[in-house]
């Protein structure tokens, strides 16, 4: 089973309007409603793949009540802490930019946070996928403390920044998603090329991680592991929606990996899922990933390189 955890889940309302004026009324054209919250995002890309996942993390009140309405209609599984404060509600404006405004979400009591841990615990085997902002009286090392409540044969992966991120491969991640700018931030320096980039990895993630993925943004992606890294350029196309795109990678990658691909052919999933939902107005679909998987070009930076 796929666990996909939500410390802090949301409504997602987006509003289409032609352009913003501050400081009067707009109107938009359209408006919609998602289930939102990064884990639910993983969620939602593997059910589009036919990969049923549980979902895990707190949901409470009349918002709480709602993003549980909008699984069940999706069929996606469920099995959410409860707590005593109204899950947040996220506004994403689109027009020509993309603007957006999130909530902090609800305190979380030790209770609640208990509760949550012996979930957890009970998980044996699988994969638990951690990523997304914690609420608003944690801070993100409370990953680190989750992941210590997995059982030994429990694999996650895990999309977060800074000295977490560093944190966890004590602990042995399957797939670490960084992107540019945060490694740069943990190396305290721009760096010059892809192939410093691919050094750096390698030196300090791999290979207590089983594998690194790192966005390049405009710029493409990267994928590193023991044996192999690869380089993926972005995918020319119409940008319809950038929330949810990391998410999707980590989805793509599970999904290669449960099937056994190839090295080559996790980082296409990875990085054909993403552009999918970067295309799309919600999720990229099945039908859209592997076309867009079958388009990928993609570019080997050498075996054990920078070893």
């Amino acid at each position: 089973m796929i666990y996909t955890v939500t410390l802090n889940p949301s409504i997602d309302y987006i509003m289409r309007l032609n352009d913003l004026e501050f400081g009067e009324t707009n109107r938009a054209k359209v408006t919609e409603l998602y289930a939102g919250g990064k884990g639910i995002m993983v969620s939602k890309l593997l059910h589009n793949l036919n990969v049923e996942t549980q979902n895990i993390g707190f949901l409470g009140g009349f918002t709480g009540d709602y993003i549980e309405k909008l699984l069940d209609e999706l069929g996606i599984l469920h099995d959410f802490t409860k707590v005593k404060g109204n899950n947040r509600i996220n506004v994403k404006l689109k027009m020509d930019l993309e603007t957006e405004v999130n909530a902090p979400g609800p305190d979380i009591s030790q209770q609640e946070l208990e509760d949550f841990y012996e979930k957890l615990s009970g998980i044996e085997g699988g994969i638990v996928s951690f990523s997304g902002s914690v609420a608003a009286n944690m801070n993100k090392d409370i990953y680190i403390e989750m992941i210590k409540k997995l059982s030994p044969n429990t694999r996650f992966t895990l999309d977060t920044t800074g000295d977490v991120l560093l944190k966890s491969l004590d602990y042995h991640p399957l797939l670490l998603k960084p992107n540019q700018n945060e490694l740069e931030e943990i190396y305290g320096d721009k760096f010059n090329s892809k192939e410093e980039i691919i050094s750096y990895i390698k030196s300090t993630m791999i290979p207590k991680a089983g594998y690194v993925i790192c966005s390049l943004g405009s710029d493409g992606a990267i994928f590193v592991s023991a044996n192999n890294s690869f380089y993926i350029p972005i995918v020319k196309g119409k940008v319809i929606n950038s929330v949810g795109a990391g998410d999707s990678m980590v989805a793509g990658f599970i999904y290669a990996y449960l099937n056994e691909m190839s090295e080559e052919d996790m980082f296409k999933m990875a990085v054909a899922s993403a552009t999918a939902t970067v295309f799309s107005y919600d999720m990229g679909e099945k039908n859209q990933i592997d076309e867009i998987f079958g388009k990928l070009k993609i570019i080997n930076m050498g075996e054990n390189n920078g070893n």
